[in-house]
């Protein structure tokens, strides 16, 4: 996962966060929004009360003929007294006669006071609709408030009710815990994407050394490959002059004897330069490219595989122009190109009577093309595609390593190395090499 990619997933949690945190904050002042109206409804609901319970209790110790002024310093809510004559015992106790005020009757002495609650429920509210009623005097209207609240008095003398209403003050929330919560959320979200990155980033790792450890052991297997690949045609070479030498000294024929001895050292000598060439390799370790001579290595290589191309009856040729003979190289790896260039052109025409393999080379600028040709079946569509990946062969038996070890040693002389059919038919491959002159103009 990328810089980026990271930014926006926390940017996008963050974001997540904030929405989640500020519905449940937004939701949490509303609630106590509601718990603060309630506490002041119950709070007006318990002052009223108090004020019945009040009248109820001294109603029944007056006569009509105290002072109202002297009365009224003790119990502010009376503000009238008067007698009454013939009120029915079982007359109504309470008479309405405006908003919040009424007349409370005691018929056994036949006096009543006025009440007024109104200086109560004057006091500062905060709801739509504050209402003092009797609990019989009929259906209200339907309230289309969100919150309502109703509670009845529990003194039998006065039967009233305590309603109220209040819609919730949408707008009016503190914006500092939303201030305090995008901060905190933003701190969560940074440190929970911290430790995924963290969790991340060690098990990419952990990836990447499983990887560059299956690599190393798939580079070890494909370089022990292209050893045995490598030194097994010197090594058969050797293995047939030395059969030949036996043979030859059985006939007693001494000169034979030590000319199979000396191809047979000659090929010993090859696969030590071979095995020490691979060691640097390996090591990756600087070859310092110098001028070869192109007609001397492929002389050089044409001797290597004289037995097996005068088995298959292959006739090799050559055509290097005079200033396309030199190449900037490096003269053993470019034995080695050419070796198995010419060993699977001549494996390409064993089923073959007989056969050829032409090499030709010319200078372009300071490039020299290097064209090697055969008489074989050409390359199939599935070769020119596959030919430079390792392990593949386009012949049985093969351990397809020759041609990727190929492509890997003109790669490190600066040379490119490319595969093709001929109009005429047969193999065709092309290879470029820097000119030693373009060093010195360069």
């Amino acid at each position: 996962m990328n810089s980026k990619t990271f930014i926006r997933r926390s940017l996008l949690l963050w974001l997540a966060l904030c929405v989640l945190g500020s519905a449940l904050l937004y939701a949490e002042q509303l609630r106590r929004q509601y718990w603060d109206l309630d506490r002041d409804f119950t709070s007006l609901y318990s002052a009223i009360s108090a004020v019945l319970t009040q009248n109820e209790s001294v109603l029944p110790l007056l006569n009509g003929d105290e002072d109202l002024a002297a009365l009224r310093k003790k119990f502010p809510q009376i503000t009238g007294l008067q007698k009454t004559r013939n009120r029915p015992l079982d007359g109504a106790r309470v008479e309405p006669t405006g908003a919040n005020q009424y007349w409370l009757y005691n018929p056994w002495r036949q006096i009543r006071v006025q009440i007024d609650l109104t200086p109560l429920l004057a006091t500062s509210h905060r709801f739509s609709r504050l209402d003092l009623a009797l609990r019989d005097a009929g259906a209200k209207s339907i309230s289309q408030a969100l919150w309502r609240w109703q509670r009845s008095f529990t003194q039998h003398t006065q039967p009233f009710m305590l309603s109220a209403d209040a819609e919730p003050a949408w707008l009016k929330v503190k914006a500092w815990p939303f201030l305090l919560l995008f901060i905190a959320c933003g701190l969560v979200s940074g440190a929970v994407r911290v430790i995924i990155w963290q969790r991340l980033q060690r098990q990419n790792a952990d990836r990447r050394a499983r990887y560059y450890q299956h690599a190393r052991l798939n580079t070890l297997g494909e370089i022990t490959a292209g050893i045995v690949h490598e030194i097994n045609q010197p090594l058969t070479a050797a293995q047939t002059w030395l059969q030949g030498a036996r043979h030859q000294l059985r006939q007693e024929n001494a000169e034979a004897v030590g000319q199979a001895l000396d191809a047979a050292l000659v090929q010993t000598r090859r696969i030590g330069e071979l095995l020490t060439r691979f060691r640097r390799h390996v090591a990756e370790e600087p070859v310092a490219l110098q001028a070869v001579d192109l007609a001397g290595c492929w002389q050089q290589v044409g001797n290597l595989l004289e037995h097996e191309r005068t088995a298959e009856q292959v006739r090799v040729t050559h055509d290097f122009s005079a200033d396309g003979r030199t190449v900037l190289a490096d003269r053993l790896w470019l034995e080695q190109v050419l070796h198995n260039l010419l060993s699977n052109a001549i494996q390409a025409q064993q089923e073959r009577p007989t056969g050829w393999v032409h090499i030709a080379s010319r200078r372009r600028e300071d490039r020299v093309i290097i064209t090697l040709s055969d008489g074989g079946p050409g390359f199939s569509p599935e070769a020119l595609r596959h030919a430079f990946m390792p392990f593949y062969s386009g012949r049985e038996g093969g351990i397809g390593l020759g041609m990727t070890l190929t492509e890997s040693l003109v790669e490190r002389m600066n040379g490119t190395i490319a595969l093709n059919n001929a109009p005429e038919g047969g193999a065709q491959i092309v290879l470029h090499f820097t000119h030693p002159e373009s060093l010195a103009h360069g």
